[in-house]
């Protein structure tokens, strides 16, 4: 994208990958919370609209069967860039390399593994514990045994722990919480890619990978600035792009009564 047009200053804020067999698909590389910091809340907000309109005009034409060179671009200011071959075992990690290659203001995961801070780690594993206390109590068809919490998985060398793990069914905890989404957003970022990771691997048979997000109702962010509130928003809606296009589902839950509930819709159905 020509940030100011005819200023030929660039950025890339997306990348488009086409497989050998010709299925594409296109990510969005920079952060709806960067474009906020790099041009301002309001103009920032503009940019957010055009570039995620871009994105998903783009993924739209390639489900529709367009091939590249027919691909319309819906505003002007935006180009493709030169096209390079790369090898990699999924579009995953294709896009994690070429985000690494390509876009200044992308963050890539590949080839490591982030830490998750301590106030981060707490609040998930507090979150995590809430929601297993439920569960244990409620009835089904078939009980739920503490075994099935907290599953280690050997993944790439590394032991990776799941919140809950039944049957083709994958689940991890987080929270997203109003003033720390900061640190917050670096680990649901974490909960996702190992999610992921889980199904690409084929470690176990997955048919459906979920994170249990716990965070306020909006009738209860009234107490935050309106910064804070632009931050959380920007934040859980980057976290849930980022989910989908792992095939994973974000399930926003107000309270762990309805994250346990949502669980044994989930194992009942």
């Amino acid at each position: 994208m020509e940030t100011i047009p005819g200023s030929g200053e660039l950025i890339t804020v997306a990348v488009l990958a086409q497989a050998a067999s010709g299925q594409a698909k296109v990510r969005q590389t920079i952060a709806p919370a960067i474009l906020s910091t790099l041009f301002g809340q309001a103009s920032g907000k503009g940019m957010q609209m055009m570039v995620g309109t871009t994105v998903l005009s783009i993924q739209k034409q390639l489900d529709d069967g367009a091939q590249f060179k027919d691909l319309e671009l819906p505003f002007g200011g935006f180009a493709f860039a030169h096209g390079r071959d790369g090898v990699a075992r999924d579009f995953s990690e294709i896009f994690d390399i070429a985000i690494r290659l390509s876009a200044a203001f992308g963050v890539s995961a590949f080839g490591t593994r982030q830490e998750v801070p301590d106030a981060s780690k707490r609040a998930f594993e507090d979150w995590a514990d809430k929601v297993r206390m439920d569960l244990l109590a409620r009835e089904l068809p078939r009980p739920i045994i503490p075994d099935e919490f907290n599953v280690r998985i050997k993944l790439a060398r590394k032991h990776v722990k799941f919140g809950f793990l039944r049957s083709g069914y994958a689940v991890n905890f987080g929270v997203l919480r109003p003033g720390q989404t900061s640190g917050d957003s670096r680990s649901l970022k974490v909960k996702v890619f190992d999610l992921e990771a889980l199904r690409r691997d084929q470690i176990l048979p997955i048919d459906n990978a979920e994170v249990m997000l716990g965070c306020p109702p909006e009738a209860a962010l009234t107490a935050f600035s309106n910064r804070e509130l632009e931050t959380f928003h920007a934040s859980l809606a980057f976290i849930d792009d980022e989910a989908k296009a792992r095939k994973v589902r974000l399930v926003r839950c107000s309270s762990p009564g309805e994250a346990a509930q949502h669980i044994r819709e989930r194992l009942a159905a």
